[in-house]
């Protein structure tokens, strides 16, 4: 089963032929779905495959000035990998050490966390997710396109 994330990028969506810009590319993008923008917070809401291929995304989105941030949010449901608890500090730690995240949250259920925009940044986050003992889950959508 393919397991999706939140994200939430920001971007430039000033202008109408911005926002269309914007869905073109999200809409186009491998592993991409539940696509929402919002202009006034200049950030586009989606799912996504995790830890797919961001690359050609954020490539796409620089190519076109349509992104002008190198990091993204990600919101990832959780759960144990095998009978026990997992320690919300120890998963803290371990994913607040890697170099490309930052603002690490853990509820029990769900990571939220600042990352780089990159693939390689992204397969670290799932890698490590699954070292602290956890499994990345499929949640319900939260956006509507």
């Amino acid at each position: 089963m393919a397991v999706s994330a939140s994200l939430t990028i920001p971007v430039n969506a000033a202008t109408p032929a911005r926002r269309e810009a914007l869905v073109s590319v999200f809409g186009a993008a491998l592993g991409a779905s539940d696509i929402a923008l919002d202009a006034v917070a200049a950030k586009a809401m989606l799912r996504f495959h995790f830890p797919g291929d961001i690359d050609p995304v954020m490539n796409e989105l620089y190519r076109r000035g349509l992104t002008h941030s190198a990091t993204l949010a990600i919101s990832i449901r959780v759960e144990h990998a095998e009978a026990g608890t997992v320690s919300i500090a120890r998963v803290l730690e371990r994913l607040g050490a890697l170099p490309a995240v930052s603002n690490v949250s853990f509820d029990g259920n769900t990571i939220g966390a600042t990352v780089a925009a990159a693939t390689g940044a992204m397969r670290r986050l799932y890698d490590e997710i699954i070292t602290t003992g956890l499994v990345p889950v499929d949640a319900p959508p939260r956006h509507r396109a």
